[in-house]
């Protein structure tokens, strides 16, 4: 038994303080209506016992459709990610949470997880069937600080992606595996991009979606400000644009299909330029994912009890209406009797 109050502890004491012992202390100076008093203090008692909010943990089983499939979506988050050139002049990622969106449309009951990456990679979200919670991390994502970033590489997700394939396999062997792949193809790093040519046996399918134009788009700088996806800051100050230090004019992100078509082939999947005016089903077609029903656990469940006390308090409340009654119409037989007599 556990209990979960309706409100604070010293409030809730004051509470039954007041109204038992006001009960109890009205029973014994009128003798005469001791009954109606003792049965109101029980009632009050019962009432700060359904306060209290009696219960008992449970442990609901609910059962879940869940496609045997485990989905990773790697995405980069380098600042290039806001270069202006989705749409017209809008920020990159914009483009990439509308594709996420369609895709997941595709993804009914699949396990899906998030591997952001720029100067390093970090999962922003564990395999889930709980797509909700992959919408709203692109909906708070953000791009990597310019005053942090030592440069990127087109492939640093590389070895976190491996590592989770290597769990997805142990934890679900008959599950199949889908990778997607978003980014614009620019390598900042010196070094070379390693190859995911290993990758390939270990996926079904997949893509490689590539966003930016050949003309670049300018960056607002990230350092010191709270991005939101559409480019938005709230820092009362806006931000410049990043500077090229060799021309001092405003630096320009420009896809690399060539890098992104490479990607492509180490993965064994296709690679398609995401436009705004294309829907993301005309550019992949996922196939149809075979669901198994399995049960999922919920071990914070519970089953209140507080209706018990509350029955207790409304029999209470209609024996007192009833003596009440009684009373009344007593005085009223009595004051027929008097009239009566005169």
């Amino acid at each position: 038994m556990s209990f979960a109050p309706i409100m604070p502890w010293p409030l809730l004491a004051v509470l039954a303080v007041l109204l038992i012992g006001g009960c109890i202390t009205l029973a014994i100076l009128i003798r005469r209506r001791r009954i109606a008093w003792i049965l109101r203090a029980v009632a009050a008692a019962l009432l700060v016992a359904a306060c209290l909010r009696p219960g008992v943990p449970t442990e609901a089983t609910t059962e879940v459709p869940v496609a045997a499939a485990d989905v990773f979506l790697l995405v980069d988050t380098t600042a290039s990610a806001v270069a202006e050139d989705w749409d017209g002049d809008k920020p990159r990622l914009e483009g990439v949470r509308s594709d996420v969106d369609a895709l997941l449309e595709q993804l009914p009951g699949a396990r899906v997880s998030v591997i952001t990456f720029d100067s390093r990679a970090s999962v922003r979200v564990p395999l889930t069937t709980d797509h909700a919670a992959v919408r709203s991390a692109f909906e708070v994502m953000r791009p990597e600080r310019t005053t942090s970033s030592t440069g990127s590489s087109v492939t640093a997700a590389r070895g976190e992606l491996a590592s989770r394939l290597d769990k997805s396999e142990e934890n679900h062997p008959n599950n199949q595996r889908f990778v997607f792949y978003f980014g614009d193809g620019e390598q900042t790093s010196d070094q070379q991009p390693e190859s995911l040519a290993d990758i390939d046996d270990r996926i079904d399918g997949g893509g490689v979606f590539g966003y930016g134009t050949s003309a670049g788009g300018r960056m607002l700088e990230t350092a010191g400000f709270d991005w939101s996806i559409d480019g938005s800051t709230t820092d009362p100050e806006p931000p410049e644009y990043i500077q090229d230090p060799e021309t001092g004019k405003d630096a320009l992100s420009v896809i690399d299909e060539d890098q992104l078509k490479a990607i492509a082939k180490d993965l064994g999947v296709e690679y398609t330029h995401r436009t705004a005016g294309t829907e993301l089903k005309a550019a992949v077609t996922m196939p149809e994912l075979e669901e198994q029903h399995n049960d999922e656990h919920v071990a914070d469940g519970r089953s209140d009890y507080f209706w018990i006390p509350l029955l207790g308090v409304i029999a209470l409340l209609a024996v007192d209406a009833g003596r009440s009654l009684g009373q009344f119409r007593s005085l009223n037989r009595l004051y027929a009797l008097l009239r009566r007599s005169r």
